[in-house]
């Protein structure tokens, strides 16, 4: 019998909720976090349309954070593909509490023209130094250990 690999993949398509933060680790590895908002549509039992949102919390690491933290706005509608990670931890009361992330690892702009600056830059030499992405308006940069 053949084995059948598993895989921990997705594909999410949708628009940030907000602007992504950007921030540093002491290492110098740039972390980039966002909200992402799908949405699906379907009929309930009277017949009617509705439409429900989910919000996805969104982390980039490297070079992939960087391009995020400057090309990205709130409301940029992107094809995020990645892994679902879960975190698990107990708050001050106790309690055990989880959380879902996506990994990304790849990425599509659905608006605006910016995916072919986006790859190029992607694309540079690895060997220029790492330096976190410029802080612009509504981002956060901030060191924290990681």
């Amino acid at each position: 019998m053949a084995s059948m690999q598993v895989r921990n993949s997705l594909t999410l398509i949708g628009n940030l909720g907000s602007a992504p933060e950007v921030r540093t680790t002491e290492a110098g590895l740039t972390v980039t976090t966002f909200s992402l908002a799908t949405n699906e549509t379907y009929r309930d039992k009277n017949g009617d349309r509705q439409t429900r949102t989910d919000w996805h919390k969104v982390v980039a690491f490297g070079k992939l954070a960087d391009v995020f933290g400057k090309y990205l706005d709130q409301g940029s509608q992107v094809c995020i593909a990645g892994s679902l990670r879960y975190n698990k931890w107990i708050d001050k009361h106790d309690q055990v509490r989880n959380t879902a992330e996506v990994h990304a690892h790849s990425f599509t702009f659905l608006s605006g023209g910016k995916q072919q600056e986006a790859e190029a830059e992607l694309e540079e030499q690895p060997q220029k130094a790492a330096k976190p992405a410029p802080a612009r308006r509504k981002k956060k940069t901030e060191k924290v250990p990681f």
